[in-house]
């Protein structure tokens, strides 16, 4: 991996982990949803973060899927089309339970990203996503970690 393709993707995991942190701090604890922040001044985030998200995911083969969901879901917003967009939102995360469970070494990931439909069905939609984002983004570290480590072999 070129170390500025590590660091795009860095900025992209971190990204994605501080936008749930900004609409909280930005819209509290009533915020109903991520995409939620579409309606509030945090609009520019919520576009920013999702479509570099999906270019960061757009990278990686078995992540493709996910990639066009998570556009069009941006692109389809919860304020012009609700149910469409609740409809692309609940196949995007469900599209990604696929490529988590591709990597043997880290199946044990889509075990952890399942636990969100619990956690929505006791704290609601916000936290759901929360903890799937998380789950994401700590799994694509995780990976980032294991590439790093494989080419650090190869160079010794």
């Amino acid at each position: 991996m070129i170390k500025k393709d590590l660091y795009l993707r860095l900025i992209v995991v971190i990204m994605a982990m501080l936008q749930p942190i900004i609409i909280l701090w930005v819209c509290g604890f009533d915020i109903p949803s991520i995409s939620s922040s579409w309606k509030t001044i945090l609009q520019p985030l919520y576009i920013i973060t999702n479509s570099m998200t999906s270019f960061f995911f757009f990278g990686i083969h078995k992540w493709r899927i996910p990639a066009i969901l998570l556009l069009m879901l941006t692109a389809f917003s919860v304020d012009f089309t609700p149910i469409f967009h609740n409809i692309i939102a609940g196949i995007f995360f469900l599209s990604c339970l696929y490529p988590l469970s591709h990597i043997r070494r880290l199946k044990h990931y889509v075990t952890i990203y399942l636990i969100s439909l619990f956690i929505w069905v006791g704290f609601g939609l916000f936290w759901f996503e929360f903890w799937g984002i998380y789950v994401l983004c700590i799994y694509h570290l995780n990976l980032m970690w294991y590439g790093l480590k494989i080419e650090n072999k190869k160079l010794q």
